[in-house]
This record gives C-alpha cells, structure tokens and sequence, in this order.
C-alpha cells in the first residue's frame, strides 16, 4: 500500500452499504484476479510469439515472395507475416 504524502487526501467513501455488498465484493476480486492472469497469458503469449518467430528463422525457414513464412505440418498451418510479425496458427483437415 502507498504510503500518505502530505499531498494525498483521503478517499471518499460511501456510508451506506447494500445488503449485497460480500457478492460485489467477491465478484470485483473474481473480477481483479481475471485482469491478473489476463496480464500473465499476455505476458506468455508475447514470449511464446517471440520463440515461434525466433525458431522459424533459426531453422532457416525462408520468406515467401510476400514475405510471409508459411508452414504446414502434422495438420498445423503457421504463417508468420513480417510487417507487424503477425504469426497464425490454425488446425486444418487434409483433403
């Protein structure tokens, strides 16, 4: 928690509370707790995206003439698109 600064003033708060104040509650810490691993997937996925990218041009996969790298193995399609280094991964059925 912060510490009081000369400066800081001291929240307003509402006197009266509903009867149903333990559900809100609850559901605001439900609720803060999903931002918090919302934050951590997307940690995740910008690491995992970075190791895709980084593995694809480590294994000398080359660029198509749109620039784009593009795979498919064992049903898993990736395209790893160079601009904004977009990367798609879809499951496709042979045909």
């Amino acid at each position: 928690m912060a510490k009081r600064g000369r400066k800081q003033k001291q929240l307003e708060l509402i006197e009266t509370l509903p009867e149903n104040i333990q559900e809100i509650v609850d559901v605001a810490i439900e609720y803060r707790e999903s931002v918090v691993e919302r934050q951590a997937m997307l940690r995740k996925e910008v690491e995992l995206k970075t190791k895709v990218k980084d593995m694809a041009i480590k294994a000398g996969l080359k660029r198509l003439p749109d620039g784009v790298i593009r795979f498919k193995y064992d049903g898993v399609l990736v395209s790893i698109t160079p601009q904004d280094d977009k990367i798609k991964v879809k499951d496709v059925k042979e045909e």
